[in-house]
């Protein structure tokens, strides 16, 4: 077993800053920072706007966000539910509905009654006070969750209801549906939650497969009066050289040569998710190499442009982590 990397030779307090993992800005203050726009990737100054538009015009807020795995969905998805919390004013006050892939279905109706029934759950958690009326409403969906279906307005009575309670005890509440597998439960959401204060964010797999859809343009033309949509691509090189610069938490400077690293992952397109696998890797595998123990700056650390491409040609030879399919 290979020793552990001596992070601290680089003044990183808390292990590699390229760890991947989804950010959750609603969990953790510190991730709102992670988000980076890099370059055009991500325009969070306009998604900011809309948010807070839309919380200043005291109505919902839909996203959906568009992309392929490891694109950096589900930490934009969170990263927004953050923004709308902030600018809503709620604090530790915001609770947070989160439906996960494997709770998806082709059939929206339980997927809404399952949303419904969870915010009722956390309302008791918190000790707000249900009202008679919303309360009897609940146990009318619970007992029909799986037949004798309510009508989408009867959803969207208990919705508004909920969203009314929760304003009425100073709290609000987001909504975030992974890997949605149909554009029913996109529309069935919007309207049963068109006159509720709240966020819904939708993300979507953009592959071509029987387990999610592709918009058209029509219906993208359609969702923009009300949802705004926003597509994650694969990074250019460039965009993967600030990441590595905006991500880095050690002493300064940090040590990935930029022109390098723009060279190094010019050859083929990298997800964001990807980018920091091997932005990870490489950092590590500088550590490993090193015998001596003067801290950086030092040239021995520092990862010039040769060795940047040498080392992500033997990866992808290699080792098969592959971009953005990989």
């Amino acid at each position: 077993m290979p020793p552990a990397a001596r992070y601290e030779l680089y003044g990183l307090r808390s292990g590699n800053p390229y760890t991947c993992r989804p950010l959750n800005a609603v969990a953790d203050d510190a991730d709102r920072a992670r988000m980076l726009e890099l370059a055009g990737f991500v325009r969070l100054a306009t998604i900011k706007e809309a948010v807070e538009t839309g919380v200043s015009e005291k109505g919902p807020v839909f996203f959906l966000i568009n992309g392929v795995s490891k694109s950096g969905r589900t930490s934009l998805a969170n990263h927004v539910m953050s923004l709308y919390r902030h600018a809503a004013g709620l604090g530790e006050s915001f609770a947070t509905h989160c439906a996960e892939p494997e709770e998806m279905t082709q059939d929206p109706y339980p997927m809404m009654c399952s949303t419904l029934l969870s915010l009722r759950n956390k309302m008791n958690e918190q000790a707000i006070a249900i009202p008679d009326v919303l309360r009897e409403r609940f146990a009318e969906l619970g007992r029909r969750t799986h037949t004798d279906q309510m009508n989408a307005y009867d959803l969207q009575e208990i919705a508004g209801l909920t969203g009314s309670t929760y304003a009425a005890a100073k709290r609000g509440f987001g909504i975030r549906y992974e890997s949605v597998p149909t554009k029913k439960l996109i529309s069935l959401a919007t309207k049963v939650f068109e006159n509720t204060r709240t966020v819904v964010v939708f993300t979507v797999d953009d592959y071509d497969h029987a387990n999610t859809f592709r918009l058209t343009r029509a219906e993208r033309e359609r969702l923009a009066s009300h949802v705004h949509v926003v597509d994650l691509s694969a990074l250019t090189g460039e965009q993967v050289a600030q990441l590595a610069r905006g991500r880095w938490t050690g002493r300064p400077p940090s040590p990935f040569h930029e022109e390098g690293v723009k060279s190094a992952f010019s050859g083929r397109p990298y997800t964001v998710g990807r980018a920091m696998q091997h932005l990870e890797l490489l950092l590590e595998f500088r550590l490993r190499e090193y015998d001596r123990d003067d801290p950086w700056p030092t040239d021995d650390l520092h990862m010039p442009e040769s060795w940047l491409v040498n080392r992500m040609y033997q990866r992808e030879r290699w080792n098969g982590l592959g971009g953005i399919d990989g």
